[in-house]
């Protein structure tokens, strides 16, 4: 009896020794992921994990994305597979507004913090500094390889921005560099001193796969990067085997005109709701007060079912052009008012753009007033119509530096390039010339 009680109690020992190794080995292994959402030094699920990065260098990008654009992203391929929470990627989307996507060409500018949860429709995304950038007139988005394979760091830097609406010689520059073969990830911020929201103010840092429902979040809305500062997110040893997949596929966030309703017309959508039409004539006169000034003429448009449509153009002074627009307000099934249609005359080759609008008549022929306008600084002209139900800016042919009307359901130029008198008729679905 006595040598079956000491096996019992050897096979009950050996028993309570293993429970304990399994234990620390399962304690060992589980330290190295941490919850879904973290914050910084984490680590978050997959296992990322923030530290300094003094001894990293500065890499000053060079090559021009041509990305010059508000609420706007582009592709870029990698120069080698880069692994991101587990799932292996040759491209990448760069957006305007301080983060880079794989899957995802999300342009969205109003940042999120990440300590509810990822931000949603933003995929895998790296934020090293996720704000609303405007990259119409000022500012690059530019790329560099540098280093030999198969250790070579790929960088993503957005170059003198401005946030949308501010000065344009208020601007920040930061970096992102990507590590081929270890995935490594380090944020440079060589300027971020902004007077309107700088040092991280109102910007999210971080990073997230909105797929497995796992963020990492350095800063939100909050001073938490300086000049100089670098930080490095290191791809995890030994990386959560349960994350990752083979198929990625996002939707972007929808927008109007590839720009979202933010703003000055955002502020003029509330105002239109609370005050209706008459507060028209008190926002002309608190546009023309503000700095910078934005003088302004619009139109009403009533359509079949008796709805009421705002066209509106903007026209800002020389060193603002980002704020000459035109923008078409549109009643939803509520009767609420939405953005439908925006254009900005200026661009970086033509940065000032002086227009007009000449006449109201309904050229198109489907009972809706159309709109001739006149750009006086280079005598170019375009017919806005809302045909079809679709908002378009026609840019007529040739460049006229005479007077333009609208007679006979046809525009009338003088002094135009190929004649002193061309007339400019809608055949249905275009403009042609007449004579």
């Amino acid at each position: 009896m006595r040598s079956v009680a000491r096996i019992l109690l050897f096979v009950l020992i050996l028993i309570v020794l293993i429970g304990i190794a399994l234990f620390i080995f399962w304690r060992s292994t589980r330290a190295e992921f941490g919850p879904s959402i973290a914050l910084c030094p984490g680590p978050d699920l997959y296992g990322y994990t923030c530290t300094g990065g003094d001894g990293y260098a500065a890499i000053d990008a060079t090559q021009d994305t041509g990305l010059y654009a508000d609420d706007g992203t582009i592709t870029v391929a990698l120069p080698f597979i880069f692994t991101f929470y587990g799932t292996d990627y040759t491209e990448l989307q760069a957006s305007s507004n301080g983060n880079i996507q794989f899957g995802s060409g999300n342009a969205w500018y109003d940042n999120t913090c990440l300590t509810d949860g990822p931000a949603p429709n933003m995929g895998d995304m790296i934020a090293p500094y996720w704000d609303d950038f405007d990259l119409s007139f000022v500012g690059f988005l530019e790329t560099e390889l540098v280093g030999e394979e198969p250790n070579r760091i790929f960088v993503v830097e957005w170059d003198s921005v401005q946030r949308y609406g501010s000065d344009p010689e208020d601007d920040v520059t930061f970096s992102v560099q990507l590590f081929e073969g270890s995935n490594d990830i380090l944020f440079f911020y060589e300027d971020v001193g902004l007077v309107d929201g700088g040092n991280g103010r109102s910007a999210t840092i971080g990073l997230q796969s909105e797929a497995q429902g796992t963020a990492l979040q350095y800063g939100c809305n909050q001073t938490s990067v300086n000049d100089g500062q670098r930080l490095h997110i290191p791809h995890p040893e030994n990386a959560n085997a349960d994350l990752g997949r083979e198929d990625v596929l996002y939707r972007s966030q929808e927008s109007i005109d590839g720009v979202a309703t933010k703003g000055e017309i955002n502020d003029l959508i509330t105002a239109l709701d609370l005050r209706g039409f008459t507060i028209m004539e008190t926002m002309q006169r608190q546009w023309l007060n503000q700095q910078p000034q934005r003088m302004s003429e619009w139109v009403w448009l009533e359509d079949k079912n008796g709805r009421y449509h705002l066209i509106l153009l903007w026209q800002s002074t020389q060193d603002r052009p980002d704020l000459s627009q035109l923008i078409l307000l549109s009643p939803n099934e509520t009767g609420a008012m939405s953005l439908q249609f925006k254009h900005t005359f200026a661009t970086r080759e033509h940065p000032f753009a002086q227009i007009e609008m000449i006449d109201a008549i309904d050229v198109t022929d489907d009972g809706l007033v159309d709109i001739l306008l006149k750009n006086e600084e280079n005598g170019r002209s375009h017919l806005f119509t809302t045909h079809n139900n679709t908002p378009t800016l026609h840019a007529l042919p040739e460049t006229c530096t005479g007077r333009a009307i609208i007679q006979d359901n046809a525009i009338i130029r003088s002094g135009c390039v190929s004649t002193d008198r061309l007339i400019t008729a809608w055949d249905g679905s275009q403009f042609v010339i007449e004579q």
